[in-house]
Protein backbone atom coordinates (compact mmCIF):
# COMPACT_ATOMS: atom_id res chain seq x y z
CA UNK A 1 0.00 0.00 0.00
CA UNK A 2 1.31 3.62 -1.14
CA UNK A 3 -1.92 5.32 0.14
CA UNK A 4 0.17 7.86 2.19
CA UNK A 5 2.67 8.94 -0.51
CA UNK A 6 0.38 11.76 -1.06
CA UNK A 7 1.67 12.79 2.05
CA UNK A 8 4.95 12.96 0.84
CA UNK A 9 3.87 15.34 -2.53
CA UNK A 10 6.60 18.18 -1.48
CA UNK A 11 9.23 15.75 -0.63
CA UNK A 12 8.69 13.88 -4.08
CA UNK A 13 8.89 17.22 -5.58
CA UNK A 14 11.98 18.39 -3.67
CA UNK A 15 14.01 15.07 -5.38
CA UNK A 16 12.96 15.92 -8.42
CA UNK A 17 9.45 14.21 -9.49
CA UNK A 18 6.70 15.66 -10.64
CA UNK A 19 4.50 12.32 -11.05
CA UNK A 20 5.50 8.94 -10.07
CA UNK A 21 5.09 6.08 -12.22
CA UNK A 22 3.33 3.15 -10.65
CA UNK A 23 7.20 1.38 -10.28
CA UNK A 24 8.29 4.51 -8.86
CA UNK A 25 5.62 4.72 -6.07
CA UNK A 26 6.82 1.00 -4.68
CA UNK A 27 10.79 1.97 -5.12
CA UNK A 28 9.63 5.01 -3.13
CA UNK A 29 7.75 2.97 -0.64
CA UNK A 30 10.46 0.13 0.08
CA UNK A 31 12.68 3.39 0.26
CA UNK A 32 10.51 5.32 2.93
CA UNK A 33 9.68 1.94 4.51
CA UNK A 34 13.81 0.97 4.32
CA UNK A 35 14.30 4.41 6.43
CA UNK A 36 11.99 4.66 8.92
CA UNK A 37 11.43 1.08 9.95
CA UNK A 38 7.92 1.28 9.04
CA UNK A 39 5.53 -2.00 8.52
CA UNK A 40 2.03 -2.74 7.96
CA UNK A 41 -1.08 -1.53 5.95
CA UNK A 42 -0.92 2.54 4.96
CA UNK A 43 -2.41 3.49 8.09
CA UNK A 44 0.04 1.98 10.28
CA UNK A 45 3.02 3.51 8.48
CA UNK A 46 2.33 6.58 7.91
CA UNK A 47 2.42 7.58 11.25
CA UNK A 48 5.99 6.44 11.73
CA UNK A 49 6.57 8.46 8.54
CA UNK A 50 5.65 11.27 9.67
CA UNK A 51 7.62 11.20 13.42
CA UNK A 52 10.67 10.25 11.43
CA UNK A 53 10.19 13.17 8.81
CA UNK A 54 9.68 15.82 12.21
CA UNK A 55 13.32 14.85 13.17
CA UNK A 56 16.22 17.06 11.69
CA UNK A 57 17.66 16.01 8.68
CA UNK A 58 15.40 13.11 7.89
CA UNK A 59 13.13 14.71 5.30
CA UNK A 60 16.76 15.83 3.17
CA UNK A 61 17.89 12.41 3.67
CA UNK A 62 14.40 11.47 2.40
CA UNK A 63 14.77 13.32 -0.87
CA UNK A 64 18.48 12.25 -1.55
CA UNK A 65 17.87 8.84 -1.63
CA UNK A 66 14.70 9.37 -3.93
CA UNK A 67 16.87 11.23 -6.29
CA UNK A 68 19.28 8.34 -5.62
CA UNK A 69 16.83 5.39 -6.56
CA UNK A 70 14.86 7.27 -9.23
CA UNK A 71 16.13 10.54 -10.91
CA UNK A 72 18.09 9.58 -13.59
CA UNK A 73 21.54 11.81 -14.69
CA UNK A 74 20.67 14.11 -17.67
CA UNK A 75 22.38 13.17 -21.09
CA UNK A 76 25.30 14.15 -21.78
Amino acid sequence: MTCYLKNLTSVIKKAGINKLTKDQRKAVDSTVRSLTGAQGSCPEVWPVVKGWLAEPGHEELLVKEIKDKLVLPPCP
